[in-house]
């Protein structure tokens, strides 16, 4: 007391306002999406498994015949793909086991799963939901059991050329939405994909990597879909082709000794960022579009944020300021509107 009392008045002053100003933007910070801290808090699942395959897996993931899914002629990279896939040969598949952040939102799982269920059956697309908790994983963070599902989810569906894999804490707001005219059809990525772009790895101004995708490329090439924000990749939403190269990539991934059961803090989203500065084979093989063609953020700017006419809005990051309920309302409220909600600009 008698030190307090000995410093000036001021001094008080200005220090009780320094930590006062870090706690404020502390608790704002959640307002730029930082997908670095999603998910990440363990939580009990709040909708019990259905799915087409609910046996638990209690050894290790990849001795499971899943991981022996077929790879036919036409779809082996190497000997071209160049058709448009059927819209029943899409899965839109959710791996979740309704914990983690996303459990902040009220019956998340069951809503957005009732809400996919309708997309698919509207556009001809499978839908599928396999309970992550069911892989034996190790100690590896729980989010890398999103690949098992992938893998299993090629194996359930012998005939689906694409998986669409998307997070939980995702909603779709156009349900009209075409995925082959505007993602995954050989004209789409010819169109779509972003040649010569930087891979990030952090701020890019504070840490280049120097390192692009391809100035060109073959789409028959093209096996892994996926775009990235201000920070690097982002795996909440991507698109995996049925084939040689994903099943390898798959595979690598899970690498327990050099990937998977290492300490990344960005998981199996570290993996595949690491594997892309790597390794220019995998660059051939991973096509990044622009953020809000597929993964577009509840708050952002134009290239990030969520516009009218966007297929779908991530709330990534948003348990950081505790806004993962008021978000998820206001776009679940607005999911397939037609009237002008957010300008562009705004």
């Amino acid at each position: 007391m008698q030190v307090l009392q000995s410093l000036p008045r001021k001094s008080i002053i200005l220090a009780i306002s320094l930590i006062t100003i870090i706690i404020v933007l502390f608790r704002f910070y959640g307002d730029v999406p930082v997908d670095y801290y999603r998910n990440y808090a363990p939580a009990e699942a709040i909708a019990p498994a259905v799915t087409k395959n609910d046996k638990p897996q209690p050894g290790y993931f990849k001795a499971q015949p899943e991981w022996d899914w077929d790879v036919p002629d036409y779809a082996s990279s190497w000997k071209g793909y160049a058709r448009n896939p059927r819209n029943r040969d899409i899965v839109v598949l959710t791996a979740s086991d309704g914990g983690g952040h996303n459990s902040a939102i009220p019956n998340v799982l069951e809503r957005v799963l009732d809400d996919r269920e309708k997309y698919c059956e509207r556009n001809g697309y499978t839908n599928l939901w396999l309970n992550t908790s069911r892989y034996d994983i190790g100690k590896a963070h729980r989010t890398w059991s999103k690949i098992p599902a992938v893998s299993e989810a090629f194996s359930l569906y012998p005939n689906a050329e694409w998986v669409w894999l998307i997070d939980t804490d995702i909603v779709i707001m156009q349900p009209d939405y075409d995925l082959v005219k505007e993602i995954v059809g050989p004209d789409a990525i010819k169109r779509g994909l972003m040649r010569d772009t930087p891979i990030l790895d952090g701020q890019l101004k504070k840490n280049p990597t120097n390192i692009n995708t391809p100035k060109d490329f073959r789409v028959e090439d093209i096996d892994i879909l996926i775009t990235q924000d201000h920070q690097s990749v982002n795996t909440g939403s991507t698109f995996f082709r049925r084939s040689a190269f994903t099943r390898y990539l798959l595979e690598t991934m899970t690498d327990y000794t050099m990937l998977m059961g290492q300490e990344h803090n960005g998981a199996e989203q570290d993996a595949i960022k690491h594997l892309m500065l790597e390794h220019q084979i995998v660059r051939n093989h991973v096509g990044i579009y622009p953020q809000r063609k597929f993964n577009a953020y509840a708050q952002g700017g134009e290239n990030m944020g969520y516009r009218d006419g966007d297929l779908l809005v991530h709330f990534a990051g948003c348990w950081v300021g505790g806004k993962c309920q008021e978000w998820f309302e206001e776009f679940w409220g607005k999911k397939g509107h037609k009237d002008v909600w957010r300008p562009v600009g705004q």
